[in-house]
């Protein structure tokens, strides 16, 4: 599914984590893997505009080749770019160019003289990006997938949605490749309003059928998925969809959680727009985000 897999680094440490991730991904896939660092210069009164954006530009193709060069001797097919410009229009304009399927990168980097910061940064790419985005976390952790079961196994929030369905080749593409497990999880809501209905005992059948209802959505979804040679576990947990998934569906063990940025809305339903964000935020899980191509946008040009 990604035979081009682009990199965003910034110099740092915390950049740097979304590495191992990558190379599991490109070295799985047979994938080529691009290391790119948007160079930018600022130029004081007195200095050449154009010696600072030279040297910029060299600084940072140095860095890049140096990394290339040791991932190279682990035989994978590494390539760099180093665009002059600001940083997240840079990255967007390298996945039009080269044809990428899948940005990986850290949540958060380092700022200064330049560098940028990787939550904005990362943001503004998330919120244009035409291919999906691999976000990893800036510390615990460091994360990856490896070829043991336990090692690869998804976490993959639904929420009835024809939306949220489009997370699902991803994650089969990258339960096969490294022979890991889905879990399908659904979330109902903790309590509903009392004054909808008119006892107690009515509001909690009234519970227990939408928990009913997101069981067998969840086994109809996972019944297809095992066709498809996947192994497949369902659950329905109640609570808020953000705090579910981040914090009890991350404590059942899965490496991954893959999800789509866009569901719909509705009684006992979630936007997953919102709940990405707080996924992303509060997760200790790296988050595989894919935008439906009905809400993606193009990159300007």
């Amino acid at each position: 599914m990604y035979r081009t897999i682009l990199v965003p680094l910034d110099g740092s440490a915390f950049g740097e984590r979304a590495l191992p991730m990558a190379t599991a991904l490109a070295r799985a896939m047979n994938a080529q893997l691009i290391l790119v660092s948007a160079a930018s210069a600022t130029a004081f009164p007195g200095m050449d505009a154009t010696e600072a954006q030279v040297q910029a530009v060299a600084e940072a193709q140095a860095y890049l080749l140096a990394l290339a060069t040791g991932l190279s001797g682990q035989g994978l097919n590494i390539d760099v770019a180093v665009p002059y410009g600001p940083a997240a229009e840079s990255i967007l304009l390298e996945v039009d160019l080269r044809h990428v399927d899948l940005l990986v990168m850290c949540t958060h980097g380092r700022s200064g003289l330049g560098r940028w910061i990787y939550g904005s940064v990362a943001e503004e790419v998330l919120a244009r990006s035409p291919v999906p985005v691999l976000l990893v976390r800036h510390s615990g952790e460091v994360a990856t997938l490896g070829p043991e079961r336990e090692q690869a196994s998804l976490l993959v929030p639904l929420d009835g949605s024809a939306f949220a369905e489009t997370a699902l080749p991803h994650a089969v593409a990258l339960a096969r490749t490294f022979g890991g497990s889905i879990l399908l999880l659904r979330t109902v809501e903790e309590s509903m309003p009392a004054r909808r209905y008119p006892s107690m005992a009515i509001m909690q059948e009234a519970s227990e059928e939408e928990r009913r209802a997101a069981k067998s959505y969840l086994d109809g979804v996972a019944e297809r998925l095992r066709q498809e040679g996947v192994a497949v576990h369902t659950m329905v947990l109640k609570g808020w969809a953000a705090d579910v998934i981040a914090y009890r569906g991350a404590a059942l063990g899965p490496r991954l959680i893959v999800m789509a940025t866009h569901g719909r809305t509705g009684v006992a339903r979630w936007l997953l727009g919102s709940v990405a964000q707080e996924v992303i935020r509060r997760s200790p899980l790296p988050v595989l985000l894919v935008r439906p191509a009905e809400t993606a946008d193009p990159v300007s040009s």
